[in-house]
């Protein structure tokens, strides 16, 4: 019997590879390519997140809307970094009234979800900006991971719904990032339906019907 295992077992699931700006800094200048110029970057729920957002946005002359319901939480980062986050546009209150005039106004070019710790609520946010999303736009997800996913940082209860859309889709490329801010999920949205996966079924999903054939023929 192996000793250490349990113990390494517990560092591999608790160790996190990237902190949530490492992970939008990646992702974006993975992207930069895709980006024109005043593209539009869009998060639900402020913190350090944002700093690395206002950063790339200053990089790629992007737009960058910070969305929270908590006033203190926005003047308390305005305060904290002032000219460095000066291009951040904040916007207080429900994302779920908020979110939709903005994607009236723009098409979006990045998506950062992580607001409320509620699935049923980023979903709705997700399915706000859908339409506004622009061809090769790029989805970030916190608390968020594949449904067959072990290891992870969170409990990923936001990304339980939209997860399993987004694996349906044929437009969207979803990728895992478990050690990633509190576990993450990214997604491609791509010009053509060419990425979802048939064979792709979590075992709670399976319908199980060719056993039920099986046992009555």
């Amino acid at each position: 019997m192996n000793l250490f295992k349990p113990v390494l077992n517990r560092f591999v699931k608790i160790f996190r590879e990237r902190s949530h700006g490492e992970m939008i800094e990646m992702l974006l200048r993975e992207r930069k390519v895709f980006f024109g110029d005043n593209s539009v970057f869009v998060e639900t729920g402020c913190g350090v997140s944002t700093i690395s957002l206002s950063k790339c946005a200053k990089e790629l002359n992007a737009s960058v809307y910070s969305l929270d319901y908590r006033s203190e939480k926005c003047d308390d980062l305005k305060l904290r970094f002032g000219d460095q986050i000066s291009n951040v546009q904040f916007v207080i209150g429900d994302s779920l009234t908020n979110l939709p005039v903005i994607a009236a106004k723009h098409k979006i070019d990045f998506l950062f979800l992580d607001s409320a710790a509620s699935a049923m609520h980023t979903f709705r946010e997700f399915l706000i900006c859908e339409p506004a999303l622009n061809p090769e736009a790029c989805l970030l997800v916190d608390n968020a991971a594949l449904p067959d996913e072990k290891k992870l940082l969170s409990p990923v209860r936001k990304g339980k719904i939209l997860v399993p859309y987004l694996l349906a889709s044929s437009y969207w490329e979803v990728r895992a990032h478990p050690r990633s801010g509190d576990s993450m999920i990214s997604a491609i949205l791509h010009k053509e339906p060419n990425f979802a996966d048939p064979d792709y079924e979590h075992p709670e999903y399976i319908d199980n019907w060719q056993a039920y054939f099986n046992k009555t023929i």
